[in-house]
């Protein structure tokens, strides 16, 4: 019975570590006001510590889709490809926790990331109490 014990303790410990593998690549990120893509990110993991990358930033193209914006960027813009915005972040009981950074504000937050598997996406709530109960969330979109 023990051994049954500790099997399904084992099993449960890969499949939680098993989804938040699934956060690692890249996703595109959508403003809060508008709903429009805005940007990719690219998520990494490195010793248990992942971190989240501004890769390049989107804007309309004219034809209702969207197209990678090329520098120069709009001076509202101009320093976010590159900007870091996890710190320290780690997995913890199946979602990531951590700091996140909001690049428009230049706050940093408590952080939480969630995997979504039955749409395949990210949710990220950044909030001012560690609880996340004073906060805002975002949901990321897998880039495809």
């Amino acid at each position: 019975m023990k051994k049954l014990f500790v099997l399904f303790l084992l099993s449960l410990s890969l499949t939680v570590h098993a989804q938040v593998t699934k956060m690692l690549g890249q996703w595109n990120t959508f403003d809060d006001k508008t709903g429009e893509m805005a940007s990719c990110v690219q998520i990494t993991e490195k010793n248990g510590v992942y971190s989240c990358v501004i890769v390049n930033l989107y804007e309309k193209d004219g034809k209702g889709g969207y197209k990678v914006m090329n520098p120069p960027y709009p001076k509202q813009f101009e320093n976010f490809v590159g900007t870091h915005l996890f710190i320290d972040m780690k997995e913890h009981k199946g979602h990531l926790k951590g700091k996140v950074y909001d690049p428009e504000s230049g706050n940093t937050y408590h952080g939480k990331v969630t995997y979504e598997a039955k749409t395949d996406e990210l949710v990220l709530r950044g909030s001012l109490d560690k609880a996340g109960l004073l906060g805002r969330s975002q949901t990321w979109k897998r880039k495809k």
